[in-house]
């Protein structure tokens, strides 16, 4: 074959195949499309006709009557409709709306709709004057005004009536074409009907606006509330919903209920929703704070486990208490204002604990979802050697498999079983967390166990080296820890060191009273049982001296001078402010003020101070106990504004905010340096706590009378007195039955 033929055919077929190929990539390019077209058609569905309101149902030839509904399109020419089988114009043509003019020559009957075909009954239509033809506003709450235009208001035989959803309304005002309606309570959603020389006529419905309750009733920014009620808007838009004047965001709306969120800013006030700008008003949204997490309990544990959360702000409904572990949710059992409990469930993981009340959150400590956990330690204070009771799960019932230690100091196990065990609180305790090792797991106390008790510095029964008994006597400390004692009985001032050691500082020997100055145990002074001592930053001691009328000074050598006189009868307990200013008890007479070089001011002129119950003062505030002993007084030295009974109220024992707390007989202040006041309540044998910002009075310790060292739960005393407060915090009280000055460690 002639090889250029051959090429030549080639190319023909292959020129013919190229043809084809383009023809079949076009063909199916072109069924592609046509699929696709098919695929993405969307078939129109077209709503059902319905009607759903239609005003007025009365008036003359010509009135323009509304039909509302759904499915009627917008072509006019497909819509037609009857009055009693008479044609009437079409005004119209919405998809949710048609407006038609009642024909001449109508009937009364019903107007029949005609819309592509389809047939609905509209409703009755009667020809006669008497017409409801608008009402405004069409929404509202019990008490709104409405205003109701139409015709044949007028009358001669009686007032025309209202009605609205049924219920009769109060006639503010009318005339023959309009009439002023207010809206009755609990009216309901429904028409407006007007009843004139026996006729009736109804228009628009109008939708009853009403904020049944809200829940919660209390939260913060972010809560969200559910708003129960009627006539709200069934979009989210429709609704304006406020708390106390901020604009809240809606989530969710139905006729029924709304849901928001309490915006930024929101402060306690009344809660309202507005549509169409007519306002309906609804209960008080209590603002509150966040809640706070104090402690949890046990922080690891197995399933069964009761888990306690104590802290402020909680919701005693216990469905607004939300908690989760590790990101799940468990169920909370029960619930008080601080406290929430829950049964673990086990399977949870370890992780954060974190609570909501009402959308306001906050985070706990983390939980270890193990066997080994420590649900309660008793006491949860105490000092070397205190016997602590461990309770909890997972424990090894042999002693020496439990490795307990007490903020890092290791303690003796004395006994063991599964869910108990008891120790000793170590040499060398601090207040800290206690820690339980057994095997590779290790649990975590709720709270610190507090090196606290009490334990006796000086005196006790039968002990001769100071004598308190039978008056009292002064307490101070200086900054080394060395107590300084005004021992009133022997008018003389001894000085205790911090290992208890006894000495006299100033005064007789011989319990000789006089005045004389000088050093040491050659001056003289002449005591009473209101006497009371002070000391300076210096470290100087003032001591009121009842029997000289004076206020003597002692110096850190135990050199004493006489530093202010006549001072009068009644001269009392004594304080002194950051300044160096001193102010001395006068009974009924007041307060002495005695600057650094003597001179004496007269406050609180009339005042009943208790002479011999130690006052204080903090800043500007002078602070002391009513006569009665059961008040404690507070009184702004620059202003002169005096709260009698700023704390305290009735003879008792009983803590709570300012006047509702409860007292036995003051005899003692100290301020803390942090905010609060320490009292000691002679007859409930306590000390009792002021936070000074809150008012809030809490007992940190009462004991049986009784002589006994040891935890604030086990320290027993008798009858307490004055007190101080050292650089620690650790508090100092002349304990008289027991003629001793006992220590209290409080940290």
């Amino acid at each position: 074959m002639d090889i250029n033929l051959y090429k030549k055919n080639n190319m023909k077929n292959f020129l013919n195949i190229s043809r084809v190929c383009r023809i079949w990539s076009f063909f199916g390019l072109f069924l592609l499309l046509i699929a696709a077209c098919k695929k993405d058609k969307t078939d129109i569905v077209k709503e059902p006709l319905k009607v759903t309101d239609y005003f007025p149902n009365s008036g003359n030839q010509g009135t323009l009557v509304t039909i509302q509904g759904t499915g009627f399109g917008n072509n006019t020419a497909e819509v037609t409709a009857a009055f009693s089988g008479t044609t009437a114009d079409i005004i119209s043509v919405t998809p949710n709306e048609i407006v038609v003019r009642s024909p001449k020559n109508g009937s009364t009957g019903d107007v029949v709709l005609k819309v592509s075909g389809e047939q609905a009954v509209v409703g009755k239509y009667s020809y006669q004057e008497l017409s409801v033809q608008s009402i405004s506003p069409a929404n509202g709450s019990a008490g709104a005004h409405i205003q109701i235009t139409g015709a044949g208001f007028g009358s001669i035989t009686g007032p025309a009536q209202v009605f609205i959803n049924g219920k009769q309304a109060l006639v503010v005002s009318a005339s023959d074409n309009q009439l002023v309606a207010e809206v009755p309570e609990a009216a309901g959603t429904g028409p407006v009907t007007v009843k004139v020389n026996g006729k009736e006529a109804s228009g628009q419905t109008f939708k009853f606006q009403s904020i049944t309750s809200i829940k919660p009733l209390t939260g913060g920014k972010g809560t969200k509330v559910r708003i129960n009620g009627s006539g709200f808007e069934e979009v989210t838009t429709g609704n304006y919903v406020d708390f106390n004047g901020k604009q809240a965001v809606v989530l969710e709306a139905a006729a029924d209920h709304l849901i928001v969120a309490a915006p930024d800013g929101v402060a306690t006030g009344p809660l309202s929703v507005s549509i169409n700008n007519q306002k309906t008003s609804g209960p008080v949204f209590t603002v509150v704070p966040v809640p706070v997490i104090q402690t949890v309990s046990p922080l690891s544990g197995p399933a069964g486990a009761v888990m306690t959360i104590v802290g402020t702000t909680f919701s005693t409904l216990k469905e607004e208490n939300k908690v989760s572990i590790n990101g799940k949710d468990v169920s909370v059992t029960s619930a008080t204002s601080t406290v929430i409990m829950l049964t673990l469930p086990g399977g949870t993981g370890s992780g954060k604990i974190v609570l909501s009340v009402n959308d306001q959150v906050v985070q706990g400590p983390d939980f270890k979802d193990q066997n080994l956990g420590i649900a309660k330690l008793s006491p949860d204070n105490g000092l070397t050697g205190t016997e602590v009771t461990i309770t909890g799960s997972g424990f090894s019932s042999n002693p020496a498999s439990n490795v307990v230690t007490f903020n890092g100091v290791a303690a003796v196990v004395k006994s063991a079983s599964e869910n108990t065990l008891v120790v000793t609180a170590p040499q060398g305790l601090s207040t800290g967390l206690v820690k339980v090792v057994n095997g590779s797991q290790t649990a975590i106390s709720p709270t610190n166990f507090n090196r606290a008790g009490v334990i006796t510095l000086a005196g006790g029964p039968g002990n001769k080296d100071i004598s308190v008994s039978r008056f009292g006597g002064g307490l101070v400390v200086d900054k080394q820890g060395n107590v300084y004692l005004q021992e009133i009985e022997n008018n003389r001032i001894k000085k205790i060191t911090p290992d208890g050691v006894v000495s006299l500082f100033a005064g007789s020997p011989s319990s000789q009273a006089g005045n004389q100055n000088g050093q040491g145990s050659a001056a003289l002074f002449s005591f009473s049982s209101s006497s009371g001592m002070v000391m300076d930053p210096e470290g100087n001691l003032f001591v009121s001296d009842y029997g000289n009328q004076s206020v003597r000074k002692v110096t850190p050598q135990g050199v004493v001078s006489t530093f202010a006189v006549n001072l009068g009868n009644f001269t009392g307990k004594i304080t002194i402010d950051q300044e160096g200013n001193i102010y001395v008890q006068k009974s009924y007479l007041g307060v002495w003020k005695i600057d650094k070089n003597g001179v004496k001011t007269s406050l609180a002129q009339g005042t009943s101070v208790k002479e011999d119950s130690q006052p204080a003062v903090v800043g500007s505030d002078f602070y002391w106990v009513d006569y009665e002993g059961i008040l404690l007084s507070r009184q702004n030295m620059s202003t002169g504004v005096n709260i009698r009974g700023w704390a305290g109220g009735n003879y008792g024992f009983q803590d709570g905010i300012g006047t509702r707390a409860m007292f036995a007989g003051l005899r003692g202040i100290v301020y803390d340096g942090n905010g609060n006041l320490y009292l000691s309540d002679y007859g409930n044998n306590a000390i009792r706590k002021v936070n000074i910002a809150t008012q809030e009075v809490t007992t940190v310790f009462k004991s049986e009378r009784g002589y006994k060292n040891g935890s604030l739960a086990e320290a027993q005393m008798n009858f307490i007195a004055d007190m101080t407060i050292d650089k620690d915090g650790s508090v100092y009280i002349l304990d008289l039955n027991n003629n001793a000055i006992r220590k209290v460690f409080l940290k």
